[in-house]
């Protein structure tokens, strides 16, 4: 499996409420595709969020996200980076 980064903008900010509905509608498609939610991270203001999968490739989360309906900034395949390498 590859980390995936999706990178994705909101404005106006983004409520919780917003947020729970685009997260329930690119689940099953991201299932589908054996792609795991590990991690997201929100800027402070909600207009910024950074969610990282674990998944075959790039492609599939991509599909995912379109197939849903759930629109994103880009979709990366990124290397983990810790201090022991």
């Amino acid at each position: 499996m590859a980390t995936i980064i999706v990178e994705t903008t909101f404005d106006p900010p983004i409520s919780e409420e917003e947020f729970d509905a685009l997260a329930d509608r690119v689940v099953p498609c991201l299932d589908e595709r054996h792609a795991t939610w590990v991690t997201s991270y929100f800027s402070t203001d909600r207009r910024r969020r950074i969610c990282v999968f674990d998944a075959q490739d790039a492609e599939s989360v991509r599909q995912a996200y379109r197939l849903s309906g759930v629109k994103f900034e880009r979709v990366w395949a990124a290397d983990h980076i810790t201090d022991d390498e």
